[in-house]
């Protein structure tokens, strides 16, 4: 399951629309390069690669048809080289993204092959290292194996693996430790060969990134000190570990750091922890009020999310996951020690809270109101200590499920995954297909509506927004607008051109106690089968104090220009046209 949805995802995901992964192929191309210490040198960077990239494209599209055919054989330095100004973020532990560091010296620096087999050639190798910590984990786990195999072959588990990324080997080692803790736990007894066992799980552990460093408590809340058949081995393993933990943890860290300079605007982790300790009642608090209110959508987002959340996963893949992990829990029949189950569920919570408190002291102001920054794939090392806990019951044990139940439920969950992976990054409005409502374009990646606003709309202000279609089937135009300012007995005129055949689509005089403060107002209109490729004028103007109408940042839509009283701005309007598609589309195609 591994390789084969792994390597769809590897293939089907665009350039660098996995999280993080222009970073981390930064980090990845200083390291070909023998430099192991983050920004060490300041190598020239291929600036292929920002080219090609997803997420450096303002408007989000499907990727444009012949894209391999185009770009595929483009050698390295295609578009020269970035000079002087790279620099990376992923500041993690050189194990973790070594694997891909040796397939882009290899391959990239040594035999020169061509950017985009190289770029694909560096996920799969950090996919096969995640399967094979993965795989390793399940063979050594005593109890819970069919539990470990489905979450380590979850849709998100899968996304990371398989872009470039220090999650694919930093999970892959959470599930090894896991796993390997375990196993050893199992042992009626522990002797020298255990314990270098377990020492080396330690060793490995303290390579991945800081989120997983928790789970080194496990094997000393699991393993009681009399099981040790040495003397002083217990308090022996104790010390190893707390000295791998300053060299590994600590230590790195400490060096990495200091070469990062671009560290989250306003925060400060020493005055974060410290305003912690001095205010614990109103931190656990917002620690309850976040878990609360967004503890549901990151438990979607843990089971299933494309890149940035740029486009919506299928339902189904939900429902089958989670369906599959429960039928799991059924079919495991081995008995847990109570000791065992308590010291997973204890190291879960930890984790769990953990994962939100890291967040707060690394990526918040000091004393900020709200916990942001977490996202649901952080917990994907976290919920095999809960399920694993919860495996084997003796309610549980009551119920017989087929074995094959929780394999066919998995498999079926990934096939919707990528099947919309497929539909959303390759298809034009391909998302359609499995969720209801029109398509909206553009689909605009720095999403900030609120953030700039023109004048009200008035006699002295006309804007006009240039639009050209991208799909069939168009019957609404919608923009974003805030008239909460606007003159409540006065009316906003909209008038919709197509510019092409010189006709009026729309014209409509709406009264401005209907139009939203800080929403979308939609503008339909009879749908345009034909509409692909045409040019519309939308024209907003008001005779009264009328709304303020969101704009961009910059100028992201270089389809159109947006004009102010007729001369260009260096701003587009906050706008989507909506077709229909999907199966929709084909219905009406298919129609008599």
């Amino acid at each position: 399951m591994l390789l084969v949805f792994g390597a769809s995802v590897c293939l089907l995901l665009p350039v660098s629309a996995g999280y993080d992964e222009e970073t981390h192929l930064m980090r990845v191309w200083q390291m070909s390069d023998f430099a192991f210490l983050p920004n060490e040198e300041k190598t020239p960077f291929p600036a292929v690669y920002w080219e090609l990239s997803y997420r450096r494209q303002f408007i989000v599209r499907a990727v444009e048809a012949g894209f391999w055919e185009k770009y595929g054989s483009l050698p390295m330095d295609a578009y020269d080289y970035v000079y002087g100004t790279v620099e990376t973020r992923s500041v993690y532990s050189p194990p973790l993204l070594a694997p891909q560091a040796i397939v882009m010296r290899f391959l990239g620096r040594s035999e020169r092959l061509p950017a985009l087999p190289v770029y694909y050639a560096i996920r799969l190798i950090g996919l096969l290292s995640y399967a094979l910590l993965a795989w390793l984990a399940v063979q050594f786990i005593p109890f819970g194996k069919w539990i470990l195999a489905i979450l380590a072959a979850s849709p998100v588990a899968i996304l990371q693996a398989s872009t470039i990324s220090a999650d694919a080997i930093s999970n892959g080692i959470a599930f090894f430790f896991i796993g390997g803790a375990l196993a050893i736990a199992n042992q009626k007894e522990i002797r020298w060969k255990e314990w270098g066992w377990l020492a080396i799980l330690f060793f490995i552990l303290f390579f991945g990134k800081v989120n997983i460093v928790p789970l080194a408590v496990l094997p000393f809340l699991i393993i009681p000190p009399s099981r040790f058949n040495m003397r002083f081995g217990y308090l022996l393993l104790l010390a190893t570990t707390a000295a791998l933990f300053v060299l590994e943890v600590i230590g790195w860290n400490a060096l990495a750091y200091s070469q990062l300079h671009t560290a989250p605007e306003g925060t400060n982790p020493a005055g974060q922890a410290l305003f912690i300790l001095n205010n614990i009642p109103e931190f656990l608090s917002l620690l309850a009020q976040t878990i609360r209110g967004r503890g549901f959508s990151y438990l979607l987002d843990w089971i299933a999310i494309y890149g940035f959340a740029y486009w919506p996963v299928p339902a189904w893949t939900f429902y089958l996951f989670a369906a599959a992990l429960i039928a799991a829990l059924f079919i495991n029949n081995d008995s847990i020690p109570t000791r065992t189950r308590l010291g997973l569920l204890f190291v879960f919570i930890a984790c769990y809270v953990g994962t939100y408190v890291l967040m707060y002291i690394t990526f918040n102001p000091v004393g900020f109101k709200s916990i942001e920054g977490v996202q649901g794939r952080y917990f994907t090392t976290v919920m095999p200590l809960l399920f694993v806990g919860l495996a084997g019951l003796p309610i549980l044990k009551r119920i017989r499920i087929p074995g094959a139940l929780p394999v066919i439920l998995s498999v079926v969950s990934l096939l919707f995954y990528t099947t919309g992976m497929y539909l959303s990054y390759h298809v034009v409005c391909g998302s359609q297909f499995y969720q209801s409502g029109l398509c909206y374009q553009p689909n605009y990646k720095n999403w900030a509506p609120d953030e700039r606003y023109s004048s009200p709309v008035s006699t002295q202000l006309t804007p006009k927004q240039e639009i050209v279609l991208e799909c069939n089937g168009a019957s609404e135009v919608r923009v974003w607008m805030n008239a909460s300012q606007a003159d409540s007995a006065g009316t906003t005129e909209f008038i919709l051109q197509d510019v092409d055949q010189g006709r009026e689509i729309v014209n409509a005089v709406v009264n401005n106690s209907d139009l939203p403060a800080g929403s979308w107002y939609a503008i339909p209109f009879d749908t345009d089968w034909e509409s692909l490729g045409k040019f519309y004028l939308l024209t907003i103007s008001s005779k009264d104090t009328g709304p303020q109408i969101a704009y961009s940042l910059r100028a992201e839509y270089p389809a159109g220009k947006l004009f102010e009283n007729d001369q260009p701005m260096p701003h587009d309007m906050i706008f989507q046209t909506g077709c229909v598609a999907g199966w929709d589309a084909l219905r009406h195609s298919n129609a008599p």
